[in-house]
C-alpha cells in the first residue's frame, strides 16, 4: 500500500499541486494508519513508513458505525476479503468479521481525530447534510488561504 501511495503522490498529487490545482484525495495515509494498526501493526512503524506523505490542509473523517457501514455495503455486494479483515481470522463469517474489523478501524480513526486534526463528520446523516458540512468547511479554508475573497 505504501508503494502504491508513493506512486500516486509522485505522479498525480504533487504534479497537480505544483500546477496550482486543489487536490482532493479519498483515503489518504490515515486509512492505512487505521487499517494497518487494526491489523496489529505497530502504529509508530506505520506512521514512519508513510513519513514521506505531504500533510494535507484538511482531512475529513466520515464517522459511521460498522453496522451501518455493513448495511450500506450489502445493498450492492458482500464485504471484500480484506475490508472484512478475513485475513485476521476474526470469524469465518465475512459479515461478522467485517463488523469486528471495522470496529477496530473506527477506533483507530477516533484516536487520530485529535492527533491529526481530522474533521469528524457524522456519516449517519443524509448525503445532502454531509455535502453541506463538507462544502462549508472547504469554503472556510479557501477563504482563510485567500483563494476566495469574502463578499
Amino acid at each position: 500500500h505504501a508503494v502504491d501511495f508513493a506512486d500516486r503522490l509522485e505522479k498525480t498529487i504533487i504534479p497537480a499541486m505544483k500546477a496550482g490545482f486543489i487536490v482532493l484525495a479519498d483515503r489518504y495515509v490515515y486509512t492505512a494508519f487505521a487499517r494497518d494498526v487494526a491489523r496489529c501493526v505497530d502504529s509508530k512503524w506505520v506512521r514512519n513508513m508513510y513519513g514521506f506523505a505531504i500533510k494535507p490542509d484538511m482531512v475529513f473523517y466520515f464517522d459511521v458505525s460498522s453496522k451501518v457501514s455493513l448495511d450500506r455495503i450489502c445493498q450492492n455486494r458482500q464485504p471484500k476479503f480484506y475490508e472484512a479483515g478475513m485475513d485476521l481470522k476474526l470469524s469465518n463469517n465475512p459479515y461478522k468479521s467485517y463488523v469486528i474489523f471495522q470496529n477496530r478501524v473506527n477506533e483507530e480513526y477516533r484516536k487520530m481525530v485529535d492527533e491529526y486534526n481530522l474533521i469528524r463528520i457524522d456519516a449517519t446523516d443524509g448525503l445532502h447534510q454531509k455535502q453541506l458540512v463538507l462544502r462549508e468547511k472547504v469554503m472556510e479554508m479557501l477563504k482563510k488561504r485567500g483563494f476566495i475573497k469574502n463578499v
